[in-house]
């Protein structure tokens, strides 16, 4: 899917970690990231990157579960557990998932926004199913105006540019600032090759009191 200037990342991403490593829970970061692997489009698999946030919820984009029948998140041993979409929204283009079996760690999301030159690290997945962690920083704090995952809509999407290498399976990436999260991978840049956008985590899933209330399976819409 494309907006007029952006490319929605699907990724595998190099690690490269410096100084932001040394305050920041890299174990506990690894421990939280997870794969979603999404089915029931077609023949098509779709695979994208979950961050395991607290409650028994794991937050991804939603154009990795977008039409999806069956949904599973797997950890870095292997293990899958069948997950339910229990918060899907298009326009934003996040969705919080509710695995069957909750992931043993969770990492803290920032009560902060981030802004331009903090530094610190995107999780992601590699070629060879390990946990790498991106050194990045942040470029720039942006409102992007663009499209719905579906291209219906003109949406605008708070969030942040960031210097990262976002490839196939990245989406829904966890951005993690020495304070906690801030911000889900969404889009790779279509201008440059390092760089790529983020959105803000919702109020939804930011608040503790509202996420624990994400218990009900929703309608995950059509096939994107």
């Amino acid at each position: 899917m494309r907006s007029a200037t952006l490319l929605l990342a699907v990724g595998v991403v190099l690690t490269s970690c410096g100084a932001a490593e040394s305050s920041i829970d890299t174990e506990a970061i690894s421990n939280a990231t997870l794969r979603v692997r999404a089915d029931g489009c077609g023949p098509r698999t779709g695979f994208g990157t979950g961050t395991s946030i607290g409650d028994g919820v794991v937050v991804t984009a939603a154009h990795v579960v977008a039409g999806a029948a069956q949904v599973e998140v797997i950890d870095g041993l292997g293990d899958a557990s069948s997950a339910e979409v229990v918060w899907f929204d298009p326009a934003l283009d996040v969705a919080a998932l509710r695995p069957t079996s909750p992931p043993s760690e969770s990492v803290p999301l920032s009560s902060a926004r981030a802004n331009e030159g903090d530094t610190g690290v995107v999780a992601t997945w590699s070629a060879e199913d390990s946990i790498e962690l991106q050194e990045i920083d942040v470029v720039q704090r942006v409102s992007i105006l663009t499209t719905d995952i579906y291209l219906d809509d003109e949406v605008q999407r708070p969030g942040l540019r960031i210097t990262a290498t976002i490839e196939p399976g990245d989406s829904g990436a966890m951005v993690h600032l020495p304070d906690g999260g801030v911000g889900i991978v969404w889009s790779r840049s279509t201008e440059r090759a390092d760089q790529a956008w983020t959105i803000d985590v919702p109020d939804v899933l930011a608040r503790r009191a509202l996420r624990s209330e994400l218990v009900e399976p929703v309608d995950t819409g059509r096939c994107p």
